[in-house]
């Protein structure tokens, strides 16, 4: 059984029950069976709007030496509209990513 925590009561006794679907992807949802709150054990890109390779993408270009003006023009080309400051963000709270 995988060993994911429930966020409201910490047990790890969950079933998945579905999808959900956001704009971009869809996603697992697993339900507590202790409290019956359902949640989606994502908690690195925990209500990102962006993608994680997208996410992936701007950190490394920024990591690299890109300014953020640079990597918001690389993202533009590709059809991904995101603020300058936003991957300043993203590169402060994903340090380790790549």
């Amino acid at each position: 059984m995988d060993k994911t925590k429930c966020p409201r009561c910490g047990s790890t006794e969950s079933v998945w029950r579905g999808f959900r679907y956001n704009e971009k992807s869809k996603k697992h949802v697993r339900m507590c069976k202790s409290c019956g709150r359902k949640f989606t054990p994502d908690p690195v890109f925990w209500r990102m709007r962006f993608s994680p390779e997208e996410i992936r993408e701007a950190v490394g270009l920024y990591r690299r030496g890109f300014s953020s003006s640079e990597v918001q023009i690389n993202l533009a080309r590709k059809g991904i509209r995101v603020s300058r400051w936003t991957v300043i963000l993203w590169s402060r709270k994903f340090i380790d990513l790549k």
